[in-house]
C-alpha cells in the first residue's frame, strides 16, 4: 500500500519533532485503505489519531441522506480530539481518501500526552477555535449568498485544502468532486448546482481537466464572485 508521508517540517507545525516522537511512543500505527472509516459519526471516542500519511475527508449526512464533505485533512493534523475531550459522540465521520497511515492514541493516553505537552495542547485548542469560527462564518454566509457565490466560496476553500498549483498560475483541485457531492456541500439542489456551475464556467473561473478535476484558472476572479463583487446571475 503506497502512502505519501510528508516531511515533518511541512506539516503546519502543529506538533514539534519532540511532540511527534512522544505521540508515536504512546500510540500505535494504524493503516487504512481507500474508503475505510477511521472515525464514525455518532460513535463514542475510542481513539485520537495523528494523520501521518495520506488524506482523509470529514463527512456528515444531510437531511436527505446525502454525504456532505465538510473538510479534507492532510498529514500532521489530529483527528477525533473533540469527542475525546468532551466525552460526546463524534459529530462527523472521517474517511480515507486513498491509503492512509495514522498514529492512534486511546483517549486516556491522549490526556497523558496533553498533560505532558502543554504547548501542543494550546496549539490544538487554537486549531479547534479556528474550525468552529470557520463553521459559524460559513453558516452565516450561506444564508446571505446565492448558490453561485456559495459554490465559488467552496471551490476557494478546496483550493486552500487540496489545491495543486499549476504552471500557468491556476490551481487544480486535487480530488474529484461529483455534482451531487458539490450540491450537498453547499446545501443546494442538483439542478441549481448545475446551473451555477454553468455560470462559473461562462465567467471562465472554473474549468475541468481530462481527469475530471476542477481547475481554477483565476483565483482572484473566483474570489470576486464568492464575495458578491462580480455581477450576480
Amino acid at each position: 500500500m503506497d502512502i505519501v508521508v510528508v516531511d515533518e517540517g511541512s506539516q503546519g507545525r502543529l506538533l514539534t519533532v519532540d511532540e511527534r516522537a512522544h505521540w508515536r511512543e504512546l500510540g500505535q500505527v494504524r493503516r487504512f485503505g481507500d474508503g475505510e472509516v477511521l472515525l464514525r459519526e455518532g460513535e463514542n471516542a475510542r481513539r485520537v489519531m495523528l494523520l501521518v500519511g495520506g488524506r482523509v475527508k470529514v463527512v456528515t449526512s444531510s437531511d436527505e441522506g446525502a454525504e456532505v464533505v465538510l473538510a479534507y485533512r492532510e498529514p500532521g493534523e489530529v483527528l477525533g480530539e473533540m469527542a475525546a475531550l468532551d466525552g460526546a459522540e463524534h459529530s462527523a465521520s472521517v474517511i480515507a481518501v486513498g491509503p492512509v497511515e495514522t498514529w492512534a492514541l486511546s483517549p486516556e493516553r491522549f490526556e497523558i500526552f496533553l498533560d505532558q505537552n502543554p504547548r501542543a495542547c494550546r496549539a490544538m485548542l487554537m486549531v479547534m477555535v479556528h474550525r468552529l469560527r470557520q463553521a459559524d462564518r460559513q453558516r452565516l454566509e450561506y444564508r446571505a449568498r446565492s448558490v453561485t457565490e456559495r459554490i465559488a466560496g467552496r471551490l476557494l476553500f478546496l483550493s486552500d485544502q487540496v489545491g495543486e498549483p499549476m504552471t500557468d498560475g491556476g490551481v487544480r483541485i486535487g480530488i474529484r468532486l461529483t455534482m451531487p457531492e458539490l450540491a450537498a456541500t453547499v446545501a443546494a439542489g442538483r439542478d441549481m448546482t448545475v446551473k451555477a456551475m454553468s455560470r462559473l464556467r461562462a465567467l471562465e473561473v472554473v474549468t475541468t481537466d481530462a481527469a475530471h478535476h476542477f481547475v481554477l484558472p483565476d483565483l482572484e476572479a473566483l474570489r470576486a464572485v464568492a464575495e458578491g463583487r462580480a455581477a450576480r446571475h
